[in-house]
C-alpha cells in the first residue's frame, strides 16, 4: 500500500488500484486536482484495498468511488469489484483497461456494478468528466437514499399515527356505546340494536324479539344507607350475574341509575321471554358480599314482544311500552314480572294525556280541595279536617287522585301542586275562622310528598304562606309518610325541628306500613300517628289487627302522641276503636271528603257527625 500525501478531508476517501506504480501515481496527481475535498488512498493490489476498505469501514469513512486496473496478479479488477460490490453498493466503480481488454471489461460490467470503464492511456478531459459525473451519481444516490429513509420513516410514523388515530376512533365509539361503571352497551346502543329489530320484523313475518325493562327495587335505599361506592358495586356485581342469565347473541344495556334493558333476538314465543324474566330474577336471589356489607336485591321487570302483530315504529315505543309494563311488575309487588298487554297501552295514553293536561290545569283553576271531617271518637265533635285534592278536568270530568297524583309524582309537578294545596287549605280554612267565629278552633292536615318534604326552601315556602294567608301556625298539620321520613333520614330530624319551631304540627301517614323504628320515632317527637286503613279495617273481626292497634295506640301514648284511624266505615269498626281507646279518626262513616258548600252547610250545623252519617 502507498500512504496517502493528501490531507485528511471530510467527503470520504476515493480508492485507486493498480499493480503499476507509476499508474498509481498518475491517478493520484490526476484526482488530486478534480475531486477537491476527497482523500485519496492508493493500494498496489486487490488484497491491499481489500485492507485499506476493512479499515475504513471500521472507522465508518465512506468510499464514493473506486478506480481499479482490471489486469492485476493474485485478484484481477473484476473480482474485486465484485467483492466490494456487496460492502459498499452504491460506491461508483471504473474499471482501467487496455484497449485489447475492453471486451473482457463490458462482460465484467454487469457482475461488478461498474458505473464506467476507461481505456490505457486515457485522456484527461474524458478522465476528468468520468470521476466528477461518477461522484455526483455517488452524492446524488446517497441523497436518494437519506431521502428514502426519510420518507420510509416518514411512512411508518404515518402508519403508527394512522393506527394510533383508528384506536382512539375505536375507542371513542367504543365509550359512546358502552357504560363507563359496568362495561354494558348503553341506552345508545340498545336503540341501534332495536331499531334493527324492529326493521326485520317488517320484511319477516316469523322473526320475534322481546325487551325486557328492568328496575331494582328499593335501589335508593341502599346507596343512601350504604353509600355509592357500595350502590356502584352492587351494579357491576348484578350486571355480571344479569350477563351469566343470557346467550351470547342476547344484548344487556345499562339505561342509567338502577335501570337496565335486555334485548332477546330471534325468540320463539313469549315462553322464552318469560323463561329469561325468572332466571334474571332468580339470580338476584342470593345477596351480594361487599366489601363486608350482606347486600340483598332484587328487580321488576316489565316484558314486551316484537312480532309481526305489535308493529311497533321506534325504539322509543317500545322502550315505553316495557317501562310501563315494569312500573306495572313494580305496583303489583317487587322482585316479580309484568307482561304487555294492549290494556296496558291504553293505560299510557291516558297517563300521557293527564301528564301533558296537568300543567295546565292549575293556570285554568281545574283542581278543587275537598275535606274529610276527622272527629273525636267518644264524642263525634268536629277537632278538624284533612285536605284532599280533586281534579275536574274539562273533558274527563273527575279524575282519581289515584291517577293523576302517582303522575305528579313522577314528573315532578307534586311540588307545584302540593304548594298550590297548602296556600289553598290554609287560606280556606282562615276564611272560616273569620266567618265562623264561635266555633271551636278546627286543624287542616294536609299530605306532603317526598319530592316537596327534600326542597331546601320548604320551611321557607310553609312560612310565607302562612303570612300571606294568616292562618295559625298551631293549626296546621303535615302528614308525611314512614317512607319518605326514613328515605330522607338525614335531613329529616333538622326539617322537622325547624316546622315544629314555627308551631306547625306534624303526623306520620298510613303508620304500620313503612319501616321506621322506635327509637327514630322517639327522636323526632312527631304529635300523630295515623293508622293505616288496612288495619282499620278487618279491625271488628281480627283479634290481629285489634292487637296490633292495641299496641301502636300504647306505643303513641308512650311517646306523648295523638292517634287517629283512618278508613272508619261501620259501626263495628267505631266501637272497637273506642274500646280500644282510639281518640280520634276519620271514614265515610262520618262523612266522605266535602266540598267547600258542605263543609260549611256543617260548620253552621255545628252538631257531632255520628249523628250526621
Amino acid at each position: 500500500m502507498l500512504e496517502n500525501s493528501s490531507q485528511p478531508m471530510n467527503k470520504g476517501t476515493i480508492i485507486c488500484v493498480d499493480d503499476e506504480r507509476n499508474i498509481l501515481l498518475s491517478l493520484h496527481d490526476s484526482l488530486s486536482q478534480i475531486a477537491t475535498g476527497y482523500a485519496i488512498e492508493l493500494a498496489e493490489s486487490g488484497v491491499a484495498a481489500l485492507s485499506i476498505i476493512t479499515e475504513l469501514s471500521q472507522n465508518q469513512i465512506e468510499v464514493p468511488l473506486i478506480i481499479c486496473d482490471r489486469a492485476m496478479p493474485e485478484m484481477d479488477g473484476a473480482t474485486l469489484l465484485t467483492q466490494l460490490h456487496q460492502q459498499f453498493p452504491k460506491t461508483a466503480k471504473i474499471l482501467i483497461a487496455e484497449l485489447a481488454e475492453i471486451s473482457h471489461a463490458i462482460q465484467a460490467s454487469d457482475r461488478t456494478h461498474l458505473y464506467r470503464y476507461i481505456t490505457k492511456p486515457w485522456d484527461e478531459t474524458d478522465f476528468s468528466l468520468t470521476v466528477r459525473e461518477a461522484l455526483r451519481s455517488y452524492e446524488q444516490a446517497k441523497q436518494i437514499a437519506v431521502q428514502n429513509q426519510t420518507l420510509k420513516q416518514m411512512h411508518l410514523e404515518l402508519q403508527r399515527e394512522i393506527a394510533n388515530r383508528r384506536r382512539a376512533e375505536a375507542l371513542l365509539v367504543y365509550d359512546a356505546l358502552h357504560d363507563t361503571l359496568t362495561g354494558l352497551p348503553n341506552r345508545t346502543l340498545l336503540v341501534e340494536r332495536l331499531e334493527q329489530a324492529i326493521r326485520t320484523v317488517r320484511y319477516d313475518s316469523t322473526y320475534q324479539f322481546a325487551v325486557l325493562f328492568i328496575d331494582l327495587d328499593r335501589f335508593k335505599i341502599i346507596n343512601d344507607s350504604l353509600g355509592h361506592t357500595i350502590g356502584d358495586e352492587l351494579l357491576v356485581a348484578i350486571s355480571t350475574r344479569f350477563r351469566q342469565c343470557l346467550r351470547n347473541t342476547d344484548i344487556i344495556a345499562r339505561l342509567g341509575g338502577d335501570e337496565f334493558a335486555v334485548l332477546l333476538e330471534e325468540i320463539q314465543d313469549t315462553s322464552d321471554a318469560i323463561q329469561i324474566a325468572q332466571r334474571l330474577l332468580e339470580s338476584l336471589y342470593t345477596p351480594f358480599n361487599l366489601k363486608g356489607h350482606t347486600v340483598a336485591a332484587s328487580a321488576s321487570i316489565g316484558v314486551v314482544v316484537g312480532s309481526s302483530s305489535t308493529a311497533y315504529d321506534s325504539a322509543a315505543d317500545l322502550l315505553r311500552d316495557a317501562d310501563l309494563t315494569m312500573y306495572h311488575a313494580k305496583k303489583t309487588g317487587r322482585a316479580g314480572y309484568a307482561l304487555f298487554d294492549r290494556q296496558l297501552h291504553v293505560q299510557t295514553l291516558k297517563l300521557l294525556k293527564i301528564q301533558s293536561d296537568l300543567h295546565q290545569a292549575l293556570e285554568r283553576q281545574e283542581f278543587i280541595l275537598c275535606y274529610q271531617p276527622i272527629v273525636a271518637l267518644s264524642t263525634g265533635k268536629l277537632i278538624g279536617f284533612e285536605a284532599l285534592v280533586r281534579w275536574h278536568h274539562p273533558q274527563q270530568g273527575l279524575i282519581s287522585p289515584g291517577d293523576f297524583i302517582p303522575v305528579a309524582e313522577e314528573t315532578g309537578f307534586i311540588i307545584f301542586l302540593g304548594e298550590w294545596v297548602l296556600r289553598e287549605a290554609c287560606r280556606q280554612m282562615h276564611q272560616w275562622q273569620l266567618q265562623f267565629p264561635l266555633h271551636s278552633p278546627l286543624t287542616i292536615s294536609v299530605n306532603i310528598s317526598g319530592k316537596q318534604f327534600s326542597q331546601v326552601n320548604f320551611v321557607q315556602q310553609i312560612e310565607q304562606i302562612l303570612l300571606e294567608t294568616g292562618f295559625d301556625a298551631h293549626l296546621l298539620k303535615l302528614e308525611i309518610t314512614e317512607s319518605v321520613l326514613m328515605e330522607n333520614a338525614q335531613s329529616s330530624t333538622s326539617m322537622l325541628s325547624q316546622l315544629q319551631a314555627l308551631g306547625i304540627r306534624l303526623s306520620i301517614d298510613d303508620f304500620g306500613t313503612g319501616y321506621s323504628s322506635l327509637s327514630y320515632l322517639h327522636r323526632l317527637r312527631l304529635d300523630t300517628l295515623k293508622i293505616d286503613r288496612s288495619f282499620v279495617r278487618d279491625v271488628d273481626r281480627s283479634v290481629e289487627q285489634i292487637e296490633i292497634i292495641r299496641t301502636i295506640i300504647a306505643l303513641a301514648w308512650n311517646l306523648g302522641m295523638d292517634v287517629v284511624a283512618e278508613g272508619i266505615e261501620t259501626k263495628k269498626q267505631l266501637f272497637q276503636l273506642r274500646s280500644l281507646k282510639c281518640e280520634y279518626g276519620q271514614g265515610y262513616l262520618f262523612a266522605k271528603p266535602l266540598d267547600r258548600a258542605a263543609i260549611e252547610t256543617l260548620l253552621a250545623q255545628d252538631l257531632p257527625l255520628q249523628y250526621l252519617s
